[in-house]
């Protein structure tokens, strides 16, 4: 629960980011269509006093000023159709963000109240282990505080007898009653994977298989870098591996804690739960906008969930 918490946390910053990205563009865009409207009415007034020259006196001259007119005059409406169009996109992008920033933030705090309630079930456990074990101590106490035993007497003292061996066949059909048992519980403490985090994984491997299938037989697409390699705190450098169109991808274990991968000159700050400590994770590492490339991470053990 803790690692799907941090990938929407890191889902939430690429967003925010995006957004902040598309707000500037979105500025520019109205700013560039403010200045081909403008332009756009001059070339409207220059147009018209050339039709007015042209009607009074037509010559070469006239004819020719006339059509340099029509021709900016176009080019200016051509201007303000192009920066238009830009800045609807643009704004039908932003509106987009917005709501996929909203069901992000919603998405974090419902992962605040699922973990808020998870440390709640948690204490309570802990608390009750502490006074099960307090009242298993209080009984050792008060068993070896209770008078001893009084001595037998030497008529009670008679030869031991040797206890019954169990026949073989009997330890054989033991020792077979408890391999169910070990069965249960070695089922019992598997891990549980939580369903969001699977949701999260299943969504990024189609979304690199899509972008990948797009791709034309025998076309690996861009490869901005040839040798690519991620450097977690404190480790060795770790190769990664092209997979097509800016994509590149790694499998190394992890250790538990707040953790710092080095991409490059990018650094990336992710929270490993304690369970996954020593645990293989996939590294995908997606470089199609250098601005704001995305490092996305999670368990190689979820894979299975998907098959």
């Amino acid at each position: 629960m803790e690692q799907t918490q941090e990938n929407r946390l890191v889902e939430l910053e690429d967003v925010e980011n995006e957004m902040l990205a598309y707000e500037y563009k979105l500025k520019r865009a109205q700013e560039s269509l403010s200045k081909a409207r403008e332009n756009h009415e001059q070339t409207l007034k220059e147009l018209k006093a050339a039709e007015r020259e042209h009607k009074l006196g037509a010559n070469t001259d006239t004819e020719r000023a006339l059509h340099k007119a029509k021709h900016a005059y176009a080019m200016a409406e051509r201007g303000v159709d192009s920066r238009n169009r830009r800045v609807e996109i643009i704004e039908s992008t932003f509106g987009e963000l917005e709501s996929r920033l909203k069901a992000s933030q919603a998405s974090v705090e419902a992962g605040k109240s699922r973990l808020s309630a998870q440390q709640a079930r948690v204490d309570k456990l802990v608390k009750a282990m502490l006074v099960q074990a307090e009242n298993e101590k209080e009984a050792s106490r008060k068993a070896a505080a209770a008078p001893a035993a009084p001595k037998p007497s030497l008529a009670a003292l008679e030869q031991p007898t040797m206890p019954e061996l169990q026949a073989p066949e009997a330890q054989a059909s033991s020792a077979e009653a408890t391999e169910p048992e070990v069965q249960e519980v070695s089922q019992a403490v598997q891990r549980e994977v939580d369903p969001e985090l699977v949701d999260y994984v299943r969504g990024e491997r189609e979304r690199l298989q899509k972008l990948l299938g797009e791709l034309d037989e025998g076309d690996s697409g861009k490869q901005t870098f040839r040798n690519l390699s991620l450097r977690p705190s404190g480790d060795e450098s770790i190769e990664f591996e092209f997979l097509g169109e800016n994509q590149y991808r790694l499998i190394a274990p992890v250790s538990a804690g707040r953790q710092t991968y080095k991409i490059n000159s990018w650094k990336f700050r992710r929270t490993i739960p304690s369970d996954d400590d020593g645990e293989r994770y996939v590294f995908i590492f997606d470089a199609r906008r250098l601005s704001r490339p995305r490092l996305v991470m999670y368990p190689e053990y979820v894979l299975k969930q998907l098959d």
